[in-house]
């Protein structure tokens, strides 16, 4: 699945979004705190966390790689879209669904440290915007 979800990935994100899915997916990976079991499905959802936010990618592309359909549901919660949701809703939902979900909340999470990281992109609005989404998400 991984493969397949950085091949989409590759196809329908520009190359900014791209590349930061390549790092979510990279700390996704690198984190050894995420259970084995959910791994994969972890590094996935690292690379299709921005599909519906930020590409012209057809859910049926993204869906079709998980027969078990809990993509479905991972990419509803993962999505942030703006006309429904406030960020900190956004947030607060993650936070309620972290025990039944926790490959949401384990890829919001390597989000957030991508962004945060990203000094030369990094303004004041969006580092107190993340840290206190942080604060909710711990």
């Amino acid at each position: 699945m991984i493969e397949e979800a950085k091949e989409l990935a590759k196809r329908f994100l520009d190359e900014k979004t791209y590349l930061h899915s390549q790092r979510v997916a990279a700390f996704t990976e690198e984190n050894p705190m995420i259970p084995l079991a959910l791994k994969e499905h972890c590094i996935a959802l690292a690379w299709l966390h921005d599909l519906w936010e930020d590409s012209a990618c057809p859910a049926e592309e993204i869906l079709s790689l998980d027969s078990g359909q809990k993509l479905t549901v991972h990419m509803h919660y993962i999505t942030h879209r703006i006309q429904e949701k406030t960020y900190e809703e956004y947030i607060c939902s993650i936070k309620n669904v972290q025990e039944l979900y926790p490959e949401i909340w384990w890829v919001k999470l390597a989000d957030m440290k991508d962004h945060l990281s990203q000094r030369e992109t990094l303004t004041q609005r969006l580092k107190d915007k993340y840290t206190r989404a942080l604060a909710i998400l711990l």
